[in-house]
């Protein structure tokens, strides 16, 4: 698994992670970034390849140090919410090896960021200030349409994740 952290996680966390060509399935990564929404610090988390998001909402100073655990745990969480079965997450993070932090590299994660924030956005009235997780906002943003450039096909992120399941 990788997750390629943004440049303003990384100045955040006063911390620099190298540029690295991608070396695993598109799939096994997610662009992890940091935003101010309604004055509450988030960290939005987007898969490269099925711009399926997740969102941690109201992240405390103690949180970054577990920055990376949280994320798997929200991935693992919204595997779960989605219907999978408990075999399939561990399957997930099995086929994806171990984790790998790199800095965000490539146009097509800072567009895919972009269209998720632009999302994100749109619903920031409906996030739940008493929940870390906000699987009503993820849930709408993972059903927004989009066109895959790469494949010229129109889905929701939603729809491209659960497909890349059947693909394992």
């Amino acid at each position: 698994m990788e997750f390629c952290y943004t440049i303003p996680l990384q100045k955040h966390l006063k911390m620099a992670f190298p540029l690295s060509k991608p070396t695993i399935d598109p799939f096994f990564c997610w662009a992890v970034h940091t935003l101010t929404v309604q004055g509450r610090k988030a960290v939005l988390a987007m898969n490269r390849d099925t711009r399926y998001s997740i969102l941690l909402y109201g992240i405390r100073a103690a949180d970054w140090v577990h920055l990376p655990g949280l994320v798997q745990n929200e991935i693992k969480a919204a595997i779960l919410r989605e219907g999978l079965s408990e075999y399939e997450a561990v399957r997930y993070f099995t086929l994806s090896g171990p984790l790998k932090i790199s800095a965000v590299q490539g146009a097509d994660l800072v567009t895919g960021l972009n269209w998720a924030m632009r999302t994100l956005l749109r619903h920031a009235p409906l996030l739940d200030e008493r929940l870390f997780s906000q699987p009503q906002v993820t849930c709408l943003m993972n059903d927004e349409v989009y066109c895959a450039a790469e494949s010229s096909k129109s889905g929701t992120p939603r729809e491209f994740f659960l497909a890349g399941f059947r693909c394992l």
